[in-house]
C-alpha cells in the first residue's frame, strides 16, 4: 500500500530508526516480495550464489544480462564446487535477483553482512532445510569459544576446524569468528544435502576463506585431521531417543582425540545431563566416556537455543586430550539452564573451562564462576544427574557490606514504625559472617519426599466452569502462587467439590504451594482448607521434621535458590520441582529465620492493612467532597 523508500525515509527522519540498520532489511523486504515467482529453495540458492560471484569478482551484478553472468559464474567456479549450478539455472529474466542482490549488498556494506543478513532471517524465507536445525548465535558463540581454536590459531598460526554434521555451516562460520585475521584456518565438514552443503562453501568463501581451504563432503567419505571439532548430534523425538545411543558417535570422535585436540558437542540433554537407567545403552557409554578422562565440561543450557525445537532440551559436552593433566578423575559441571545465555554468561562460561587443565593456565589462579568441579567417581553411578549449580560467592568482604546494609535496612524499619506502637514488632535479623569451614549440606526436594521428610501432594484439575468468586473454599493455583491474583478470589464451592472431585485434598495449615508453570511461585497457607489446582503442588512438612525445616523456612529457602527465571523462547522450567535443592541448615539457625519470616510477615500484614485503610479513607473523603455531602474543617490536619 506505500512505498517501502518513503517508509523508510519516513521512520529515518522522525528517529525511530537508523538507516544504516534498516535498509538492508529493505532490500529482505524486497527479496521476499519479488521471490515469490520463484521457488523459495531456488531463490535462496541463487541469491547467496549472486552474492558469493560478486564477492569473487568484485563486480556489479546488475550491470550484466543474465548470459553474462553465467559466463562470469563459468569463470569464478569453472569446478561448480560453488555456485555455477545455481546460476546456471536463473531464467533469463530474472534480471531483476541480480538488481534486489546488489542493492542489499550495498545496504549491508558488504557482501559478507548480506550474506549473514540472508541467513539470520532464514526462518521467514520458508525453506526448512536452513532453519530446522539452526541454533542461536549466542549459543553458537558459546562452543566456538570452548573450541580452544582461537588459542590454537595463536601457537600455530593456523587450525584444521571440523563439523561432521556442518549443515549451513553455522558452527564453522562462528569458530571463523573467534580467529584473528592473520590466522589461516582450514575448514573440514560433512553434510548429505547437496543444497546446504554448497550453501555452507559459499559462506565460508564469502567470509574470506580460499576455496582450497574448504573441504565440505559427503558423510562416510575418509574423514580429514582435525585440530577442533564441532558438531551437534541429530535431534531425534523423545519417544525414539531411549532405543538410540548417541553416545556411540561421541565416543568415536573421543577415541580419534590427539594430545591438545578439542571436541565440542551439542545434544539432548536428557543423554547428556540427565539421570539415565542402568539398561540404557547410552549410560554404559556415558560411563566409560566419563572414566576415560576426556570429559573436559559438561554444561547443562537453557531452554530456547534451537527456535524452531522450543521444547529441546540440550546440553554441551567439552571433550579434550590433555595429558598428562593433574586434574585427571575430575570433570567441570556447570549448570545454566535457569538464566538467559547472554553475552556474559557466555564469556564466563568459556573462562571457566579454558582456564581448567588448558596448558599454558594454572587451575589454582582462576576462580570457577559458574562451573563446578567433581570427582568422576560420584557421577557413573545409576541415574546421577550431570549438573551442579554454585551458589554465588560471596567474599568476606563482600559478607561484611551485606550485613551492613541490612542494619541499615532495619534502622529505616524502626525509624519508619511509630515506637508507641506495641503490636508493630522490629525487625532483627541478628545476621554475621559464617566462619570458614565445611559447605552447608543440601538436598533435592524428590529425595527429601522419597526419604518421607516431606510429602509432596498434587493438585486437582479444576474446570473453569467450577471456579467461582463466593464459594466455600479459595482456590490456589498458579495465578495466586505467582502475585497475578489475590488469594480468595477464586474459589469452589463446598458442594460441587464432593460431588465432582471426590478424591481432591484440601490444604492443611502450614502446607507450602510450590509452581514451576508458568514461572516459579511459592506461597504458604497459614490457614488451611483450601483447593490447589493443577499445575501446583503441595509440600507438607511431617510433624518430626518441624525443627529442621519450617513452612516459612522451606518456603523463603525454595524462593533464594529459584528465582523463577526463565530462558528467552524456552517451553518448560530449567528444573522440575523435585530437582530443586534446598541447604539443611542447623535447628538453631532454622528457629532464627523462622523468627525473622514471621516478625516479616506480620510486618506486611500491619503494612497491606494500613495502605488499605489510607486508600478507604482517600477514596470516601474524595467521593464525599464531589457529590457535595463532606467538606473538610478549617482545622489543619496535622494537628487533628
Amino acid at each position: 500500500m506505500f512505498d517501502a523508500r518513503q517508509v523508510v525515509d519516513w521512520l529515518v527522519e522522525t528517529g525511530r530508526a537508523e538507516r544504516g540498520q534498516i535498509e538492508a532489511d529493505l532490500g529482505l523486504y524486497l527479496l521476499g516480495c519479488l521471490g515469490a515467482k520463484m521457488p523459495a529453495k531456488d531463490l535462496v540458492a541463487a541469491a547467496t550464489a549472486l552474492i558469493c560471484l560478486r564477492h569473487l569478482d568484485d563486480e556489479l551484478l546488475q550491470e550484466y544480462s543474465i548470459a553474462q553472468l553465467k559466463e562470469r559464474a563459468a569463470e569464478a567456479d569453472p569446478q561448480d564446487a560453488l555456485l555455477l549450478s545455481e546460476i546456471r539455472a536463473l531464467p533469463d529474466d530474472a534480471g531483476w535477483l541480480a538488481s534486489v542482490v546488489d542493492e542489499l549488498i550495498e545496504a549491508a556494506w558488504g557482501c559478507r553482512q548480506a550474506f549473514e543478513r540472508l541467513l539470520a532471517v532464514r526462518g521467514r524465507l520458508n525453506v526448512a532445510d536452513l532453519y530446522l536445525d539452526a541454533v542461536t548465535p549466542e549459543l553458537a558463540r558459546l562452543i566456538a569459544g570452548l573450541s580452544g581454536a582461537r588459542e590454537h590459531a595463536e601457537e600455530f598460526g593456523t587450525v584444521r576446524v571440523a563439523d561432521p554434521a556442518a549443515r549451513a555451516g553455522d558452527l564453522l562460520v562462528a569458530v571463523l569468528g573467534q580467529l584473528s585475521e592473520d590466522s589461516f584456518p582450514v575448514f573440514t565438514g560433512a553434510e548429505p544435502d547437496p543444497f546446504l552443503a554448497r550453501i555452507a562453501r559459499r559462506r565460508l568463501v564469502v567470509h574470506g576463506i580460499p576455496p582450497h581451504d574448504i573441504d565440505i563432503r559427503c558423510p562416510g567419505d575418509p574423514p580429514l585431521p582435525a585440530d577442533v571439532l564441532v558438531t551437534r548430534l541429530p535431534y531425534v523425538p523423545l519417544e525414539e531417543r531411549p532405543q538410540e545411543n548417541p553416545l556411540a558417535t561421541v565416543k568415536e570422535l573421543t577415541d580419534g582425540l590427539a594430545p591438545g585436540q578439542t571436541t565440542v558437542v551439542l545434544g539432548p540433554a536428557d543423554v547428556l545431563v540427565d539421570g539415565l537407567p542402568p539398561y540404557r545403552p547410552a549410560a554404559r557409554t556415558r560411563n566409560e566416556l566419563l572414566a576415560s578422562g576426556r570429559v573436559e565440561a559438561v554444561i547443562h543450557l537453557p531452554g530456547g537455543l534451537v527456535p524452531f525445537r522450543p521444547g529441546y532440551q540440550t546440553a554441551l559436552w567439552v571433550l579434550r586430550r590433555e595429558e598428562p593433566s593433574p586434574w585427571q578423575g575430575r570433570v567441570l559441571l556447570a549448570d545454566v539452564s535457569d538464566r538467559a545465555l547472554t553475552d556474559d554468561v557466555v564469556e564466563t562460561l568459556i573462562w571457566d573451562v579454558v582456564t581448567w587443565r588448558r596448558d599454558g593456565y594454572q587451575p589454582n589462579d582462576h576462580s570457577r564462576a559458574i562451573a563446578v568441579q567433581v570427582a568422576v567417581s560420584s557421577l557413573t553411578s545409576s541415574r546421577v544427574r550431570l549438573t551442579a549449580r554454585r551458589p554465588p560467592a560471596i567474599r568476606e568482604v563482600a559478607a561484611k557490606e551485606t550485613i551492613a546494609r541490612v542494619y541499615d535496612l532495619e534502622s529505616e524499619l524502626h525509624r519508619i514504625a511509630d515506637p508507641q506502637a506495641v503490636s508493630r514488632p522490629q525487625v532483627r535479623s541478628g545476621l554475621a559472617v559464617r566462619e570458614s569451614g565445611s559447605p552447608v549440606p543440601t538436598a533435592a526436594i524428590g529425595a527429601l519426599v522419597k526419604t518421607q521428610r516431606l510429602i509432596m501432594v498434587k493438585g486437582t484439575r479444576l474446570a473453569a466452569s467450577d471456579v467461582i468468586p463466593d464459594g466455600q473454599h479459595a482456590v490456589l493455583g498458579a495465578p495466586e502462587i505467582a502475585g497475578a491474583s489475590p488469594v480468595g478470589a477464586r474459589t469452589v464451592d463446598r458442594a460441587v467439590l464432593a460431588e465432582k472431585y471426590p478424591r481432591a485434598r484440601l490444604t492443611e495449615p502450614g502446607d507450602v504451594i510450590v509452581t514451576m508453570s508458568p514461572r516459579f511461585g511459592v506461597h504458604v497457607d497459614h490457614d488451611g482448607f483450601s483447593v490447589v489446582e493443577f499445575p501446583a503442588r503441595i509440600l507438607r512438612i511431617p510433624e518430626q521434621e518441624r525443627q529442621q525445616l519450617t513452612p516459612r523456612v522451606l518456603a523463603a529457602l525454595l524462593a533464594a535458590g529459584h528465582a523463577g527465571t526463565r530462558a528467552a523462547g524456552a517451553v518448560r522450567p530449567a528444573s522440575r520441582l523435585d530437582e530443586l535443592c534446598i541447604p539443611l541448615l542447623p535447628p538453631a539457625e532454622v528457629r532464627r529465620l523462622d523468627e525473622l519470616l514471621a516478625v516479616a510477615d506480620e510486618r506486611r500484614r500491619l503494612a497491606r492493612r494500613e495502605i488499605d485503610l489510607l486508600d478507604e479513607v482517600c477514596r470516601i473523603t474524595a467521593a464525599g467532597l464531589s457529590n457535595g455531602t463532606l467538606t473538610i474543617a478549617s482545622t489543619p490536619i496535622t494537628d487533628q
